[in-house]
């Protein structure tokens, strides 16, 4: 887990902007304290994947499977979705937004695939890195992304503006 941990922070300090990185983990830490909780009530992970690998990885079985045993799990997750849009209506830079789907982008995509990673890796440990990495990966993708076409679009807009007061009119 400490590799994907030194990759990511190696390529945090590379960015301007590294909070899509950091809020994606928001909803997934209280995803984990939810599915912690059912674990502890009524064994709700360890049966999850017993019956998820009993049954075979399908999206049915996954999907109920889910619902009936970390109920808790899915509180936490939609929970931890509004603190992210606080955290992000919380900053009050111009990249607020874009940042804030950034994160929701990369934690959708990384519970999406950590479903099946749960189900399949051995190492409830390795599992975490995984997702995490990959959550964390995806936001600043897409926050890096953004960035670029933003720049873009200055960039064309300057253009057009710099031709029409050099023309006197403008663009065609």
């Amino acid at each position: 887990m400490a590799v994907p941990a030194l990759m990511l922070a190696s390529s945090m300090t590379n960015l301007r902007n590294p909070h899509a990185a950091l809020l994606a983990l928001l909803p997934m830490a209280f995803a984990l304290a939810g599915a912690w909780a059912d674990e502890r009530m009524h064994s709700g992970f360890t049966g999850w994947r017993s019956a998820c690998r009993a049954l075979g990885l399908t999206f049915t079985s996954l999907f109920t499977f889910t619902v009936e045993l970390l109920p808790t799990a899915i509180a936490g997750a939609l929970i931890g979705g509004i603190v992210l849009l606080i955290a992000g209506a919380a900053l009050r830079s111009r990249d607020g937004a874009r940042v804030t789907l950034a994160a929701h982008a990369g934690c959708a995509l990384a519970m999406a695939a950590g479903l099946l990673v749960c189900a399949w890796l051995p190492s409830i440990p390795l599992m975490l890195g995984v997702e995490a990495t990959l959550a964390a990966g995806t936001a600043l993708l897409l926050c890096r992304h953004g960035q670029m076409r933003t720049r873009a679009h200055t960039r064309v807009a300057d253009h057009g503006r710099q031709f029409s007061s050099s023309t006197g009119g403008t663009p065609a």
